[in-house]
């Protein structure tokens, strides 16, 4: 039986830990702040695709509680600088690291870290949140895009890439297989780049983001359209005119019915750390150093960092100074 460790164990880490179990895995996850009821009383997952589910996996609260080898460790957790070393206990010669996280080049650390082993990078599209410790819920969307790193990666990386879809197709889910799937991560951060900081800031849903200004929804095209000046520069050229008019329709279309909350909005609510350098300050820096000019991204992510520091408080804040 195939062995798989769910490192981020919120609402992406448990619907794949659900996923997987369904397909024959045998599933560990870690938690955190959940660590009790998951471990007592299992996940329950509410979806709009599959209804009202729940499975019990073995449960840790730290890696190296775990009992492995495994042969997959997802990690599902945000993608901040540094998270490559929370896993380290975990990685053994034969673990394959599938990364499930947002952002652009994010896979080079764990390349760097763990040389020997086969690396996933994986573009998730799953509308989910975890309501109370233990229970998620699920949107209509589920959708795993796969593919090694790097993608000329040799054929026994290509071996587990297909093994991981195959667990996937076995449970009943959604996932594709791409040769390159960094044309799919930059698609993917066309709208993290722009709807999520921008939500963030404004404390609005897409929804009334766009209800909110007459220039929010060129505001967002303009994001978007300096994501796909990047991504052409790296040499992929995906991110076009056709694809941001979709992107901006199926968020215009949520006016009628509800708008969708995008996590760094979720984050900032409830006073978590951003996901600010892998969806922003990584971009930035690769049109840096490409000379591609993104004057909305400079700003969104000179704001996002700030608003990052507020929340975060890391050593080098200080309080407003008061006049006795």
């Amino acid at each position: 039986m195939v062995k798989v460790l769910i490192f981020g164990t919120g609402g992406v880490g448990s619907v794949y830990g659900w996923i997987l179990d369904k397909g024959g895995a045998e599933v560990t996850v870690v938690c955190r702040s959940n660590f009790e009821t998951v471990q007592r009383d299992g996940i329950t997952i509410r979806s709009a695709i599959w209804g009202k589910v729940h499975y019990k996996p073995d449960t840790v609260n730290s890696v190296s509680a775990a009992r492995g080898p495994f042969d997959y460790v997802l990690v599902c957790s945000k993608a901040f600088p540094g998270t490559s070393a929370h896993i380290s206990d975990a990685v053994s010669p034969g673990t394959t690291i599938v990364l499930a996280q947002n952002g652009i080049g994010i896979e080079d650390e764990y390349a760097e870290r763990f040389p020997g082993n086969p690396l996933v990078s994986g573009v998730v599209y799953l509308p989910v949140t975890q309501v109370e410790p233990g229970v998620v819920v699920m949107g209509a969307a589920e959708r795993f895009e796969i593919g090694s790193f790097p993608h000329d990666a040799p054929e026994p990386v290509k071996i587990k890439v297909q093994l991981l879809h195959d667990l996937w197709i076995g449970a009943g889910a959604t996932c594709k297989v791409f040769d390159d799937i960094q044309a799919q991560r930059w698609t993917k951060l066309a709208l993290n780049a722009s709807w999520n900081p921008m939500c963030a800031l404004t404390l609005c849903d897409d929804a009334n983001l766009i209800r909110s200004s007459p220039e929010a929804l060129d505001m967002v095209k303009k994001v978007m359209l300096e994501v796909g000046a990047v991504a052409a520069a790296t040499g992929y050229p995906v991110v076009t005119e056709a694809t941001i008019q979709g992107f901006l329709k199926m968020a215009q279309r949520r006016l009628d019915v509800g708008g969708n909350e995008p996590s760094m909005l979720n984050d900032a609510r409830n006073q978590r750390a951003l996901e600010v350098e892998a969806i922003l300050g990584n971009t930035v820096r690769i049109a840096r150093r490409l000379n591609v000019a993104t004057p909305t991204l400079d700003v969104l992510v000179c704001l996002a960092r700030g608003l990052n520091y507020a929340i975060t408080k890391p050593a080098g804040w200080k309080p407003i100074a008061t006049v006795e």
